[in-house]
């Protein structure tokens, strides 16, 4: 059964994707960065 994520880390992890969605060419390699940068997997964000 999959791990649930906490919701204060995902709401943190939405709020990086999108300060971040400039520096990357699409929403999916922002949320790969942040999920590394946040130690989860990529498919958690």
């Amino acid at each position: 059964m999959p791990k649930k994520v906490d919701p204060e880390l995902r709401a943190r992890a939405v709020r990086l994707v999108n300060d971040h969605l400039g520096e990357y060419q699409n929403v999916t390699a922002a949320a790969f960065a942040v999920a590394k940068q946040l130690g989860v997997s990529r498919e958690s964000v």
